[in-house]
């Protein structure tokens, strides 16, 4: 009996903020594998924005999605067939699998086998995977917050901005979100431990900078910026001498089909007078350092010091209003698609070392700077 591989494909660039349209269901046979190749059961799929920079035919930091092609993901996946001799059947594996139920891969490095133990699955795609390690790594290498400082963090309920916040306020520090609406701000407050939070919809840009400069008295010390735009024009007024700005997202500009028609006040003026320091931030940069990360994230996940909601659907047919639900900002945590089951007879990854590595005695702050070169 043939096999059938259900996916969503890609199959037009958006003119404005993407929608429903540049979808469309796809059903494909599964072929049998071939000599180095391995078979992947899709488990997770992760709704993020940085997808829609891929939907532009314009020069990105990632391979953009191209015409017909499977829409691009990162997810969570099951080996279920192996002619690799470094992939065994049962490893639970990260990666770019793309919007599918099932994915091939020919290299063992395109995709990273995870541990358990360490942390459940779906961890791996918020705190303790590219999420978190996003958070991590901007914060102190470009962010360097010190303790007393206020950090600003727009976009402060996505699961990126909100495990920066969570981060900053374990570093001692005075942390202000910017989400949505009222209602937003007062559950990220809850749910984020934000010192404050701010709403920028239907507001103009001065109203919301009178808004940051109330929430933040002593100005903005580190702009955690995960959207870009009008927000973050606002914020320019407010930023104090010194003040360093990681630029993580273009949330706020989703809306562009070409990037190069985002308009604006210029900044030079603001990063020359204040001696701004800003800087632009990829994960990708960061691979040969993330596990020592993981690991940090992981222990503070098991210790509560870091929380995350998740937002789950169910079904490869829900990935389209998933991944739109997500760029709306209506997600209440990580936008999460399930497909399966994990089976957890056949893995073998060693969990008891992963438990290991986050157990209250273990001296994990000491193996996450080794492994993060220092941070």
């Amino acid at each position: 009996m043939k096999q059938i591989n259900k996916g969503i494909r890609f199959v037009k660039r958006p003119l404005n903020k993407p929608d429903s349209s540049v979808f469309e269901m796809q059903e494909e046979t599964l072929l049998p594998i071939k000599q180095g190749q391995y078979l992947m059961r899709n488990i997770f799929l992760s709704m993020d924005p940085a997808l829609v920079g891929r939907m532009r035919d314009e020069d990105n930091y990632a391979d953009k999605v191209n015409l017909g092609e499977t829409m691009h993901a990162y997810g969570i996946g099951q080996v279920i067939q192996s002619k690799n001799d470094k992939v065994k059947v049962g490893e639970v594996r990260l990666g770019r699998i793309d919007m599918q139920e099932y994915s091939y891969f020919n290299d063992d490095n395109a995709t990273t086998q995870i541990n358990l133990g360490l942390a459940d699955a779906n961890w791996y795609l918020s705190a303790v995977g590219i999420t978190g390690a996003t958070a991590y790594f901007a914060l102190n290498e470009i962010g360097k917050p010190q303790k007393g400082e206020t950090v600003l963090v727009s976009s402060g309920g996505s699961s990126v901005g909100s495990l920066a916040g969570q981060i900053a306020k374990r570093m001692g520090c005075k942390t202000i979100a910017i989400v949505s609406t009222e209602e937003k701000a007062q559950q990220v407050m809850q749910d984020f431990r934000y010192d404050g939070a701010i709403s920028y919809r239907n507001k103009s840009i001065q109203a919301l900078s009178d808004d940051i400069a109330k929430a933040c008295p002593n100005g903005v010390d580190v702009y955690f910026d995960n959207t870009s735009g009008d927000i973050s024009e606002a914020v320019l007024d407010q930023l104090n001498e010194n003040a360093r700005i990681a630029v993580v997202g273009r949330l706020g500009i989703s809306h562009l089909a070409n990037t190069h028609d985002d308009v604006g006040r210029r900044d030079h003026n603001t990063l020359l007078t204040k001696r701004v320091k800003k800087q632009g931030f990829v994960i990708l940069d960061y691979q040969s350092r993330m596990k020592g990360a993981l690991i940090r994230l992981a222990r503070w996940v098991r210790e509560g010091h870091i929380i995350g909601l998740e937002d789950r659907m169910h079904g490869i047919e829900c990935a389209p209003d998933a991944f739109i639900k997500m760029l709306n900002g209506q997600s209440k945590g990580k936008q999460i698609v399930q497909l399966a089951e994990i089976n957890d007879t056949i893995d073998p990854a060693p969990r008891w070392l992963g438990r290991l590595m986050i157990a209250k005695y273990f001296p994990t702050r000491w193996l996450g700077k080794c492994l993060t070169k220092g941070i």
